[in-house]
């Protein structure tokens, strides 16, 4: 058959078949993202990486959509109920954002990446991130940190829900209190970091370690840290989240809790395909983390 078809040049007529199985044989990475956010950030790279590799095994490919504005969300929710795509995998949902419900009413199989909120029974993939911060925490504390400070990320995101939670966690288990003055927001990004790390130093509350939910988040509180020459790990110890490729490569080199993120895009798109083929599987898949210790703690 084969050779057939290398011998007559035939080449599959994919309206044709979509006619035929009533399927596309695409599935849409929807990230609700800043462009700028998804390019700059090397969380999103692994992920899809994963996701490619998974695919490649399979009939699918996949389109990335990025649907920030209302615009994009209005056409995203129609070219979805339109059937242009078999699936979508909707990637970090936040909290009180409507699309995940809105996509899953279109009839077209979701799953997610990162836990949903209000979305029952749906499938989805994250890491173990309260169990991934506590514990950078009680490592800290190992190493006699007992002003543990935190670097949220965004507020709405499962990831930083999570992160946050998982704080207060390793601070309970480490048998210490909570001060809220040791808690500064971010955005997972360098200047967000940055900024949340001159706020802290600038409350006045000793601090002899943080935790940045984010890598490049920690390496903005580095840049804070330098400015204020506060010495790292000497006087203040530093640990970011997420392994990503700078993480190794920065001077100091930053200790972080690695996420696989590549493994966590493969078992996204192996709940989307089962999904589509309407096999049960696994309707959620938690990836642990470790802890990878460097220079900064």
């Amino acid at each position: 058959m084969r050779a057939a078809i290398a011998e007559t040049g035939y080449v599959p007529n994919l309206a044709a078949r979509q006619l035929v199985t009533s399927r596309s044989d695409t599935v849409g990475v929807v990230i609700p993202e800043d462009q700028d956010h998804v390019f700059g950030e090397p969380f999103f790279a692994g992920l899809v990486h994963g996701v490619t590799a998974r695919l490649a095994t399979t009939p699918f490919h996949f389109i990335l959509i990025v649907a920030r504005s209302p615009d994009d969300r209005v056409w995203l929710r129609n070219y979805v109920a339109s059937r242009h795509v078999d699936g979508v995998m909707l990637i970090a949902p936040r909290r009180g954002d409507p699309l995940g419900t809105q996509l899953t009413e279109t009839g077209v199989p979701v799953v997610f990446m990162g836990k949903p909120f209000g979305v029952a029974g749906a499938r989805y993939v994250d890491a173990d991130n309260a169990r991934g911060v506590a514990q950078a925490v009680e490592y800290l504390h190992g190493k006699g940190r007992r002003a543990i400070a935190m670097i949220t990320g965004v507020p709405s995101m499962r990831s930083a829900i999570d992160r946050l939670a998982g704080y207060r966690e390793g601070l309970a288990r480490a048998g210490l209190p909570v001060d809220e003055r040791r808690i500064a927001e971010s955005d997972y990004t360098e200047d967000g970091g940055e900024r949340a790390m001159a706020e802290l130093l600038g409350r006045g509350v000793p601090i002899d370690a943080v935790v940045a939910a984010s890598d490049t988040a920690a390496m903005g509180a580095l840049r804070a840290l330098r400015t204020a020459r506060v010495r790292v790990p000497r006087d203040v110890a530093v640990v970011g989240f997420g392994d990503d490729p700078n993480s190794a490569r920065h001077r100091p080199p930053l200790t972080t809790v690695a996420q696989p993120a590549e493994a966590m895009g493969r078992h996204l798109a192996t709940l989307m395909v089962d999904a589509i083929e309407g096999r049960p599987g696994r309707r959620r898949v938690i990836l642990p983390t470790r802890l990878i210790v460097r220079a900064t703690a």
